[in-house]
């Protein structure tokens, strides 16, 4: 009896509308300044005749080469050798293989037209290169699913059967958490707003921008402009009446902004948790779905601000290992938001089997920090000051309430930070707490580092200051100012990854 996938197969045949479609749609996206020529310049009914019988021939030349695509798309696992092969291209045949210890992660993806067509997109990331990861656009759900669980058991595994995969599949649901719409709504609200008033006053700038150029052109308007606006509105009242207006509808504006980025990034995220393994379903514009094991993740990162504690929502970053690519990096970073504390306790005590807040050693920086804090702060206020004193005239009376005001603000941040810096290392852990407003703790298995690197700036010799940088599959953790006394610590966890035989991926 053949295994699944063991011979050679091609994607679902409506890929190859899911293929037609996507190229035509960059073709036509290529052409966008023809479009625009076409509308300005109101061509006669004969150019347009002919532009329309381009744009028939382009489609029908898109749909050969998009058959040809499909046909030579292939992908099979061969059992024996361990790997899983992907055929493509059309002039030019390239054949991929894929060992089954390199792929890193395998999920699943849909877009709008994807859920049209009920297909799904199967992505396999491989870990150690920059290059993008494999794509299969158009699987029905069946054999998405199945080609998945697949990939990630053998992935694991180098003796998997057809058995082990069917007990995988049935595998028991510990428990399942989906974001509410109400609770995406408080996310949305509290999150990223002032991103989106940054985008209202970017479009605000270009519409100004081009208003000046009009108005160079059309002096008759300008004028227009002046004489209405000098009519109506004379009164302070009035103008600070406007001024007030603009603003309370630039930040309602951006918290609508922001609440739809919410809303179409994290629709109906859901998290389901089994023995061996965590999915994460979520997103309106594109579905991914995504597999994590306790094995893959290289750094776990908690964060939370004041109001979202208020309101019990905590936020998890899951770096997973990639390359060193920084782009990749990010791709391979998973966020989720809006978890109650208990289901954060459940992530953790899934992804770390061994407690975490046993400490053997706490480190502080230096206090040196504080004083390196205010000089780099006090930068903006200098180039504050000399640009009213000189450009704008202001007098001393008028400049030192700022210096103080700033100073005081400045100060109180800076010892904020200096006092919640902290770095943690247990038997099996360094974790790093941080923040002000947005508290953040890092955590990293000791046996997941790759390496450590210690750097010692000249003017920090004398007192013997080092900056320790913990490197990782997925990204790096560093710690400025570490007493020297403190680098016992780090020499026993250098021993640790040395002579570790745990799989760090």
């Amino acid at each position: 009896m053949n295994k699944q996938f063991s011979t050679p197969q091609r994607q679902s045949k409506i890929g190859v509308l899911l293929i037609f479609l996507e190229s035509l749609f960059k073709i036509l996206k290529g052409l966008w300044v023809l479009g625009v020529y076409l509308l300005v310049k109101k061509p006669s009914l004969e150019m347009l005749s002919y532009g329309l019988i381009g744009l028939l021939g382009l489609g029908i030349v898109t749909l050969f080469f998009s058959v040809l695509r499909y046909k030579n798309f292939k992908f099979y696992i061969d059992y024996t050798k361990e790997e899983f092969i992907l055929q493509k291209g059309i002039f030019t045949r390239e054949q991929l293989n894929i060992p089954f210890d390199k792929i890193q992660q395998v999920y699943l993806k849909r877009s709008l037209l994807q859920r049209i067509i009920d297909v799904y997109e199967v992505v396999i990331d491989t870990a150690g290169s920059s290059d993008k990861e494999v794509n299969i656009k158009a699987l029905s759900a069946i054999e998405a699913n199945s080609l998945k669980d697949i990939l990630i058991g053998l992935s694991l595994e180098s003796s998997f059967t057809d058995s082990s995969i069917v007990q995988a599949n049935n595998q028991k649901v510990k428990w399942r958490h989906t974001l509410t719409p109400n609770t995406l709504l408080k996310l949305g609200v509290t999150s990223n707003y002032l991103r989106g008033v940054g985008l209202i006053f970017a479009f605000l700038a270009t519409v100004i921008t081009e208003l000046n150029r009009f108005t160079t052109t059309n002096n008759s308007f300008y004028h227009e402009v002046i004489t209405y606006v000098e009519t109506n509105f004379t009164s302070v009242n009035a103008i600070v009446l406007i001024l007030f207006i603009a603003f309370i509808f630039t930040i309602i504006l951006g918290f609508i902004i922001s609440t739809v980025e919410v809303f179409i990034k994290y629709f109906n995220l859901t998290l389901v948790q089994t023995e061996t393994s965590m999915e994460v379903e979520m997103g309106l514009k594109t579905n991914t779905k995504t597999i994590l094991k306790p094995r893959r993740v290289q750094m776990l990162i908690f964060s939370v601000t004041p109001i979202h504690k208020y309101f019990n929502l905590h936020k998890v970053r899951v770096v997973l290992a990639g390359s060193s690519d920084q782009f990749k990096q990010q791709k391979n970073n998973l966020t989720i938001p809006g978890l109650p504390i208990d289901k954060l306790a459940k992530i953790k005590a899934f992804l770390y089997k061994k407690d975490t807040e046993t400490t053997d050693v706490r480190i502080k920086p230096h206090r040196i920090l504080i004083f390196r804090n205010i000089l780099m702060a006090s930068i903006p206020l200098l180039i504050f000051v000399v640009f009213v004193y000189l450009f704008l005239g202001w007098s001393w009376p008028f400049i030192i309430p700022f210096i103080l005001l700033y100073g005081i603000v400045m100060y109180f941040f800076v010892k904020k930070y200096y006092q919640g810096l902290e770095l943690k290392i247990t038997e099996s852990f360094i974790i790093k707490k941080q923040g002000v407003w947005q508290q953040k703790l890092k955590i990293i298995e000791a046996y997941k580092l790759q390496s450590i690197s210690i750097k010692q700036a000249i003017w920090l010799k004398k007192r013997g200051l080092y900056r320790v940088t913990f490197h990782t599959a997925g990204g790096d953790l560093s710690f400025p100012l570490v007493p020297q006394k403190a680098l016992t610590s780090i020499n026993k966890i250098l021993y640790k990854i040395e002579t570790s035989h745990k799989v760090w991926m």
